[in-house]
């Protein structure tokens, strides 16, 4: 089934959507995004998520109307966390993975890195995530560190 998509910055009134997208992930996908079981995503959580300024915190949705209304089937993001460095992440639903959509998001924030001046984006993996290993490698990042638990990823952003 082809899907009409936007890519747009996430906005304050976007809480609820992202709270949607949470309920419509599989458990897996949660799993893999947040690195914990996250059955629910609360609603002060969903507020932070979305309260983003596009320079310290980015995050861009992929929308589409479904049933009358706009609902968000990705989310990804990134936070500076140190010096040149951000943390990126995204939530995609289960029926869009596999379409291009994970690497349309990600060139995208990188592309936005750059523009606020970011060297390097950081990708925390968990080792069983293979969707989001091969999108790593598909933007040439290496691994730089690792926990035990998870991989930490980085690519350089070519300003």
């Amino acid at each position: 089934m082809a899907l009409t998509l936007q890519i747009r910055p996430v906005r304050a009134d976007d809480d609820r959507r992202l709270i949607d997208l949470h309920n419509r992930c599989s458990e897996q996908a949660r799993y893999f995004r947040f690195h914990a079981a996250k059955p629910r995503l609360r609603a002060a959580e969903a507020a932070y998520l979305a309260a983003v300024d596009g320079a310290v915190r980015v995050a861009l949705a992929a929308t589409t109307v479904e049933d009358g209304e706009e609902r968000i089937v990705a989310d990804a993001r990134f936070d500076l966390v140190g010096e040149g460095d951000a943390e990126a992440a995204l939530l995609l639903r289960d029926d869009v993975i596999g379409r291009g959509l994970g690497t349309l998001l990600l060139d995208r924030l990188l592309e936005r890195a750059a523009a606020v001046g970011v060297r390097r984006v950081l990708l925390d993996i968990l080792p069983e995530n293979q969707a989001m290993l091969a999108l790593a490698r598909r933007v040439g990042a290496e691994p730089v560190a690792c926990d035990g638990q998870s991989v930490l990823y980085a690519v350089e952003v070519s300003s």
